[in-house]
């Protein structure tokens, strides 16, 4: 990349836990991530990602809806990944190639097209890589690891 900054893709399971007080631990690694990706401008973000995460703050966590809406505003100007039919046709060729569930290849198929290096995720294979984007579970990185080059 030109700026030789990594541009950085974080799934919606890393927002809900930045805010989560029912788990510590993984409140503050991934408010730690966040932080420092905004903080450097390399967090990347999908419209999936803000849904997902208000549906969840709101429906599973008890969050008051005003303080989701207020996170999910926040979080906007990092939402610059694409979500269109490209990345559903993207979508479809994960899938077929290495099995994800449709919308894990969806948040894949958005970090991709936003050529994104890595996507942060608790969920998926840490380290296995995907259309160029290598997966990383945050929770089991070294605690100075740098996402930037």
């Amino acid at each position: 990349m030109p700026n030789e900054r990594t541009s950085c893709f974080v799934d919606t399971n890393l927002l809900i836990y930045s805010l989560d007080p029912q788990e510590p631990g993984k409140r503050r690694v991934a408010g730690d991530l966040l932080k420092n990706l905004a903080g450097t401008d390399t967090l990347v973000l999908s419209p999936q990602s803000l849904n997902e995460c208000y549906r969840a703050l709101t429906e599973r966590r008890g969050f008051p809806r005003n303080a989701a809406r207020a996170y999910v505003v926040y979080l906007l100007r990092f939402c610059t990944a694409p979500y269109d039919f490209d990345v559903t046709q993207r979508a479809w060729q994960i899938q077929d190639r290495h099995g994800f569930g449709w919308w894990d290849t969806m948040l894949l198929a958005s970090a991709s097209l936003a050529r994104c290096e890595l996507f942060f995720s608790e969920d998926m294979q840490h380290e296995y890589a995907v259309d160029g984007v290598t997966i990383l579970n945050p929770f089991r990185l070294e605690p100075n690891f740098q996402s930037s080059r």
